[in-house]
């Protein structure tokens, strides 16, 4: 019979001696700490594989994604030489204007984001020039190929 299942046994715990008990009790303790110990290596194994899942440097950054070409759908308004719009390629709801009318933007600025099926969008400018007009404002709800702000193109500047 092992020393564990005497400690277990109240009759035969009576007829162990002081230090057969006491090596039962450290048996007891002993197991109990190699059980923590392998507890705590698998807690400190997932947490490693977490952190190298979290920080992988492979896995692209979270970037608000450039609005898609507006939908050819309804047909653009006709804007003088020198000018150019940037329409909405769907319906949506303008939830940020970065630029004002006058401010002088450059190729790729984010004039406004706008949200779309639960998604987020930025317009950036198509070209080097001054905002002549914005058509929509926060918070408004727009319509595809609606036209959200006009450019006065710089000189020598052509809209791609």
């Amino acid at each position: 019979m092992s020393i564990l299942e005497r400690l277990s046994d109240p009759e035969l715990l009576g007829q162990m001696s002081v230090g057969q008990k006491v090596v039962g009790a450290l048996v007891t303790a002993v197991i109990g700490m190699l059980v923590c110990m392998v507890v705590l290596a698998i807690i400190m194994l997932a947490i490693r594989i977490m952190h190298a899942i979290m920080s992988r440097k492979d896995a692209p950054a979270a970037e608000v994604p450039e609005a898609p070409a507006a939908a050819p759908a309804k047909a653009q308004p006709q804007l003088p030489d020198g000018q150019c719009g940037v329409a909405s390629p769907c319906a949506g709801k303008v939830q940020t204007l970065n630029a004002s009318e006058g401010a002088a933007v450059r190729v790729g600025d984010v004039l406004l984001l706008m949200e779309a099926g639960g998604s987020l969008f930025q317009f950036p400018a198509p070209a080097e020039g001054t905002v002549m007009k914005l058509c929509a404002a926060e918070g408004e709800s727009v319509e595809a190929g609606q036209v959200l702000v006009i450019l006065k193109e710089k000189e020598g500047e052509a809209h791609a």
